[in-house]
């Protein structure tokens, strides 16, 4: 194919990726990529741009790009990209720019004798997907007013946390109630609901802080008092006030849940609206927000997702919505976020990362537009069904003289026989099969039964799973498969979601379905996931020894760090604190092999200090066979020291790993070796 043909994809010196275009529409990125970016014609393996003689003008001269003519270009429609990859509006504006810029070539006259050629019809294909980041605001401004099905609550706040806003973010639901966040300077400081069901009186009976009776005489004394509730709980002695500071908090975390989980409505900003007496800040403001999306029901994500994760799924081109050191990732959305390089479809990163965190992680940074969704994969076309074959041609039969009818019976009437040659009598059709019966489980209500003895009932199961194992609060045994864990779910979240209670009298029962649909939600999370579900069996029969969660936690957090300071080549910082991650919890094989690879690249003379460091990755090894990145570092180390050959075999078995692992593929294509 000649060059002009062909179409590109770019990654920057930074790893973003553009692309595809062609060489024509690259012309507008003159000046903006240096000679270390590199190329590719299939978006899988990338080579140095250098080695393509078409773009080394592009990569080694910097000028700038030529002012636009002040005439208006003519319009034309917009090419749809090819399938593959997405970038942001901002890139797309920016290169589609140097296509609206050319000249159109005026089109050759035909011969007065001919007629011209009727224009070619479109190739058929796929229906384009166009991503949601585009389909929402791309302005990064928070309106005034707007739908949430336009614009969701979580690229809202993110807007309001962006611009240091001040005011009042409303909420309008369908139900007609109102949420209301108040920002601070882009941090949220109060949040509140006019929603009786919402109310701090009904979330800390919801927390059994306080009892119904408790509640309504609070309710009462404020009323009569003229106090608000808070006052009213501390004066009847109803909660202690040293707790009010950590109940209100929770309290306006569990409002901002439900706002954040919204997906229908209106809202409103009312700007420089003042905080309401009492307000505090209730965190940091990006932490808030991954930490309100990390608890949302994956469900319902899915759903709202929809079609987008039969796409592929890129870091955005375009300008994107706060930092994301901000938001704190842990380490397996950091890692996931990492395996993201546009080749992958939403629903492969769900299958080999788990559908929770996935699906979280994906909600959050399309909304944020550190991701985007790009076209849909091409679906292969079913073949034209076959003809159905011309039916064979009646054959008369001969005539055949008809025999004298016999006398009828007296006793029963005679059975109609059909005359030979004419058309046999049409047998009824058979009844349609009966609908299959719903699937009953242990929340299924009996027929006609009450909201009291519902109650009742629920209440008794309520005590039951209280001590009850994860299997039996889904009603499973141990050998349940994931997918019989989903199914269950499905089926009792059907039975004991909140909302299936309208009625606003019946408080005391949602307030029981919450209290379950949050335990058999958590059963599922943790059967579903096959690190939790293994740790959780070892718990049960009592192979697990007592952990210190806050010691992990803090581990983790100290290992997110050494990261990044060890990618910003700042290893002496990182080692320190993979040391007091690795007193922390010296269980974890990743620690070690970032170690150890740290310390081998701050030695001063690589070659003697390799044995003691590659001793420390292979530690990693010894406790996770299949640590990826130990066997990366490996292949790095020994390439350095000029053992190809065991470079060779490390990099091969990170391929064995992840066959679609771009760092390994490029080692091993400059050392010669195919991968």
């Amino acid at each position: 194919m000649p060059p002009g043909g062909r179409q590109y994809w770019i990654r920057t010196e930074q790893g973003r990726v553009w692309g595809p275009y062609p060489i024509d529409a690259l012309e507008r990125l003159r000046g903006q990529l240096t000679e270390n970016a590199q190329a590719s014609l299939d978006g899988k393996e990338f080579r140095s741009g250098m080695d393509f003689p078409e773009l080394r003008s592009l990569l080694t001269e910097r000028k700038a790009a030529p002012a636009p003519p002040p005439t208006p270009p003519p319009p034309r429609a917009h090419p749809t990209p090819a399938a593959g990859m997405y970038v942001g509006p901002a890139l797309r504006a920016m290169i589609e720019g140097a296509a609206t810029r050319k000249a159109p070539e005026e089109p050759a006259a035909a011969p007065p004798h001919e007629k011209p050629a009727p224009p070619a019809p479109k190739p058929p294909g796929p229906p384009v997907m166009r991503p949601a980041a585009v389909m929402q605001s791309d302005k990064l401004e928070l309106a005034e007013q707007g739908n949430l099905a336009e614009v969701s609550p979580v690229r809202l706040y993110a807007l309001a946390a962006l611009a240091g806003a001040n005011g009042w973010l409303e909420l309008q639901l369908e139900s007609g109630r109102m949420i209301t966040i108040s920002f601070r300077r882009g941090t949220p400081d109060h949040v509140s609901s006019d929603d009786p069901d919402l109310s701090l009186l009904r979330f800390l009976q919801g927390r059994k802080i306080v009892t119904a009776e408790q509640a309504a005489r609070a309710e009462l004394h404020a009323t009569k008092g003229g106090v608000d509730v808070v006052s009213a709980l501390f004066q009847l002695q109803f909660i202690p006030p040293a707790d009010a500071h950590k109940l209100l908090g929770e309290h306006a975390m569990f409002l901002l849940d439900r706002a954040i989980e919204t997906s229908r409505g209106a809202f409103t900003f009312e700007k420089d609206a003042p905080s309401p007496p009492g307000a505090f800040a209730l965190g940091h403001k990006w932490t808030l927000l991954a930490e309100a999306v990390r608890r949302l029901d994956p469900s319902p994500l899915r759903a709202r997702l929809g079609k987008q994760l039969g796409c592929h799924v890129q870091r955005s081109g375009g300008s994107s919505i706060g930092k994301l050191e901000e938001l704190a990732l842990t380490a397996q959305e950091a890692r996931l976020y990492a395996s993201i390089d546009g080749t992958r479809l939403g629903e492969e990163l769900v299958e080999q990362h788990g559908a929770p965190v996935t699906l979280r992680l994906l909600h959050l940074l399309t909304e944020l537009k550190h991701l985007s969704f790009g076209e849909a994969a091409e679906e292969p076309r079913p073949a034209a069904a076959a003809p159905p074959p011309p039916a064979p041609a009646a054959v008369p039969e001969p005539a055949v003289q008809a025999a004298p009818p016999p006398a009828p019976r007296p006793a029963a009437a005679a059975r109609p026989t059909p005359a030979r040659g004419s058309a046999p009598v049409a047998k009824p059709a058979p009844p349609p099969p009966k609908p299959a019966a719903p699937t009953r489980t242990y929340a299924t209500p009996p027929l006609d039964e009450t909201p009291e003895a519902q109650l009742a009932r629920l209440r008794g199961v309520v005590a039951r799973l209280e001590k009850g194992t994860h299997f039996e609060a889904l009603g499973l045994d141990r050998k349940a498969t994931p997918t019989e864990v989903k199914k269950a779910f499905v089926l009792l979240a059907r039975d004991l979601h909140p909302d299936t209670v309208t009625d606003p009298s019946q408080a005391e029962l949602r307030g029981v379905k919450e209290s379950l649909f949050a335990r058999v939600n958590e059963a599922a999370q943790v059967l579903g996931d096959d690190a939790q579900r293994k740790e959780y069996e070892a718990e049960l029969t009592g192979d697990k020894k007592d952990v210190d969660v806050g010691r992990i936690f803090d581990a983790e957090e100290k290992f997110q760090k050494a990261e990044i300071f060890i990618k910003a080549r700042k290893y002496k910082e990182g080692v320190a604190l993979l040391d007091e991650a690795i007193q922390l919890n010296d269980t974890e094989a990743e620690f070690y092999a970032w170690r150890g690879y740290a310390r081998f690249l701050l030695a001063g003379d690589r070659k003697v200090a390799f044995d003691d460091c590659a001793s420390e990755v292979k530690k990693a090894l010894k406790l996770v066979d299949r640590c990826l990145p130990a066997h990366l570092f490996l292949g790095h180390m020994h390439k350095v020291v000029g053992n190809l050959k065991a470079a060779t075999s490390s990099f091969q078995r990170v391929l064995d790993l992840d066959e679609k692992h771009v760092e390994a593929q490029r080692e091993l294509r400059l050392m010669g070796k195919k991968s």
